[in-house]
């Protein structure tokens, strides 16, 4: 259908998303040009009449217009720009068979919530999605956690009682997202469509597995059997989210939002059980001796940085280098084995690239916690602050830093307007362009 740029605002700077009207050949052919245009336009409407928390903002249309030199402009809309995405949290690709990463119940949990918030406002408008996946999902730049839902891409979404002309045998959705009825008949889609594919994420997110998966010709077992740490009555709510028939499905998204309040409440009750109970604590974890961390900042592309920070194919260390840390009471944290100081608190609030060398620069200038050799860490450094789990929830530890400055610069570049940087809480390492703003941690010794 379309391309979509990070582009600035030619005045104020402002970084926003671009989407032009770049439909592949095949689609102009299947469709035609009028029918694209209007199905594009049709996007850019539905997305600016709603505003609401959890749905991107439309901040501007135009095209179908000559340009000053004649050219025709064509169809376009900026929107707000969001670093943050669902499917990179998860480390879902285009293979979405394979294994993703766990993302831990309450952050699971809230981002569900976040997404069938974000749909209610669409289908109280009457709009139905009909394309709900990670990747669609955008994490704005909060002061901390996974980030504030916001729902984008709305070039399949219809008014509720529209039909529209599609050439015969074409798929409206992504395969494993899609409700059934929608891949039979993409007009039946309405709201229990879209909130099937809430529960499809929702399950991934806290299995890192796909729900309609076959293991051995055996369907996926009850989400009971798989997590370890969730009892029946999230065995009951997927039996609803993810029933093929959507009269059995929650008949919509106060009702999905009520049960998911259920579960929280039953949640927090059996984590603070546990917690009091240091009897039921599971014995500390054995570590591996790794290499001293790299202190030398480098410059590393995508194909080489797995092997260059030594990492799986979820971008997770194969060398846990746990650290011992302790509270030094002047606002650093000393790891014990390695000797390298850290700024406990970190920057107050997430910042751009530069900008968090500016933050480091302003350590040095005011001699904090006397002294003055704080940097930028590498990545190498900062995972020796993963708690050396592949999955998040160690929720009776006390940790160490602020668990919602869990994403944090590093000091290595991928490419001149791009660097790494490290999400502690889920424990991996991935990359951005300096315009996006991530938490400051600076590092000494």
């Amino acid at each position: 259908m379309g391309a979509v740029y990070k582009a600035a605002m030619p005045e104020t700077g402002r970084i926003v998303a671009l989407k032009v009207l770049k439909p592949a050949e095949i689609m102009e052919d299947l469709m035609g040009e009028d029918a694209l245009r209007e199905m594009f336009f049709n996007e850019a409407s539905a997305m600016a009449s709603i505003s609401h928390p959890n749905v991107a903002a439309v901040l501007d249309v135009g095209g179908g217009i000559e340009g000053e030199e004649g050219n025709p402009v064509p169809p376009h809309f900026t929107m707000e720009y969001f670093c943050g995405n669902l499917g990179v949290l998860m480390g879902e690709t285009y293979e979405v068979e394979r294994e993703s990463r766990r993302l831990g119940v309450e952050t699971s949990l809230s981002i569900a919530r976040g997404m069938v918030n974000g749909l209610d406002r669409l289908h109280y408008e009457g709009i139905i999605h009909r394309d709900v996946k990670p990747f669609n999902v955008m994490l704005a730049e909060d002061q901390g956690g996974p980030g504030t839902v916001k729902l984008i891409d709305f070039g399949l979404s219809k008014l509720r009682g529209e039909r529209t002309t599609h050439h015969k045998g074409m798929v409206v959705g992504s395969p494993y997202y899609a409700a059934p009825e929608q891949e039979a008949d993409p007009e039946s889609a309405d709201e229990r469509s879209d909130l099937y594919s809430v529960g499809v994420t929702l399950y991934r997110m806290l299995t890192g597995r796909l729900p309609n998966e076959k293991t051995d010709g055996k369907d996926t077992p009850p989400i009971s059997a798989v997590h370890s740490d969730l009892d029946q009555g999230w065995d009951d709510f997927f039996t609803t989210a993810l029933v093929r028939d959507p009269a059995a499905r929650f008949p919509d998204g106060r009702g999905m939002l009520a049960a998911m309040d259920q579960l929280e409440i039953r949640w927090r009750e059996q984590r603070d059980a546990t917690c009091a109970a240091p009897d039921l604590l599971a014995e500390p974890e054995s570590f591996e001796t790794c290499p001293r961390p790299r202190s030398e900042p480098l410059k590393t592309g995508l194909k080489q940085g797995r092997i260059a920070f030594g990492l799986d194919e979820l971008w997770r260390p194969e060398c846990y280098a746990h650290g011992e840390f302790a509270d030094q009471g002047d606002g650093t944290v000393i790891e014990r084995s390695r000797g390298l100081v850290w700024e406990r608190y970190g920057s107050r609030y997430p910042l751009t690239w530069e900008r968090a060398n500016a933050h480091v620069a302003r350590l040095n200038k005011n001699a904090y916690a006397d002294r003055t050799d704080w940097r930028l860490p590498t990545v190498a450094e900062l995972v020796t602050l993963f708690s050396g789990r592949t999955e998040p929830g160690e929720f009776c530890q006390e940790p160490a830093f602020d668990p919602q400055k869990a994403r944090l610069w590093s000091a290595d570049r991928k490419a001149f307007t791009a660097a790494w940087y490290v999400d502690a809480e889920l424990g991996f390492v991935w990359w951005q362009d300096l315009t996006c703003r991530f938490f400051a941690r600076a590092v000494a010794g």
